[in-house]
């Protein structure tokens, strides 16, 4: 018995290649269905949305040990309230805030340390408008507690680390877990030397049209084009 034949070939032919055309058509129509949830996983898995870096200002605190008799500042004290002070002027906002122990067992002793820390201030350049005292309590009066300078500045931080919501051994996806980036965000956030430039980027300064005619005059004149730099170490004031 003959097999039928559609146009020169048999049936079978025929149905494979509508079979063939069907699955392909399918194909792309799920292809295009799927473009959606595909942006939409991998907005998910943005890193940067799961761990965001954060800037807001926070306290920066410098605790100063503080003895039952010593009424003065060390040497090495002072010197890291010099450091103190450059980051104040460079990063901080407002004014300096110097804590005093109240009710502790060294109190006689830290208010008189407040007294030369705030001298201090004034001496490394600090306006005496811009230094108050305050008071903080403490509950123990056998303690001895330290005397603390602080100021508001603009931090960069990312929520803690380490968050694993499912065990990433057991998935069966090629989806970046959830903790992926994280250590990432906190480096860089550690490293920005201006918190300010995650908010927004800094204005550009004015060209310097003489500089500029300078290097074009030396170029042509075929002498050293480029800026000279001094890299010796320059000693301050602070």
């Amino acid at each position: 018995m003959n097999r039928p034949i559609h146009d020169g070939k048999p049936a079978r032919f025929r149905h494979l290649r509508i079979a063939i055309t069907l699955a392909a058509i399918a194909a792309v129509a799920a292809g295009c269905q799927s473009k959606g949830t595909t942006e939409m996983a991998l907005y998910e898995q943005d890193y940067k949305r799961r761990h965001p870096i954060l800037v807001a200002e926070e306290p920066e605190i410098m605790d100063i040990p503080v003895g039952m008799k010593a009424s003065r500042l060390s040497p090495q004290i002072q010197r890291r309230m010099r450091s103190f002070v450059l980051d104040y002027r460079r990063t901080g906002t407002g004014s300096i805030t110097i804590q005093v122990p109240s009710g502790s067992a060294n109190e006689v002793a830290a208010v008189s340390a407040g007294r030369s820390a705030g001298h201090t201030l004034r001496k490394l350049g600090v306006p005496a408008k811009r230094i108050r005292i305050a008071p903080y309590q403490v509950n123990d009066p056998s303690k001895v507690a330290p005397l603390r300078m602080a100021f508001l500045k603009l931090k960069a931080t990312v929520p803690e680390c380490g968050v694993w919501p499912e065990d990433i051994g057991r998935t069966t996806t090629d989806r970046a877990y959830y903790n992926f980036g994280c250590a990432q965000q906190q480096n860089l956030a550690a490293m920005v030397e201006n918190p300010a430039d995650l908010i927004r980027p800094r204005d550009v300064t004015p060209s310097d049209g003489a500089q500029r005619a300078r290097v074009i005059e030396n170029y042509r004149n075929g002498e050293e084009s480029t800026s000279q730099f001094d890299t010796r170490e320059t000693s301050s004031d602070f």
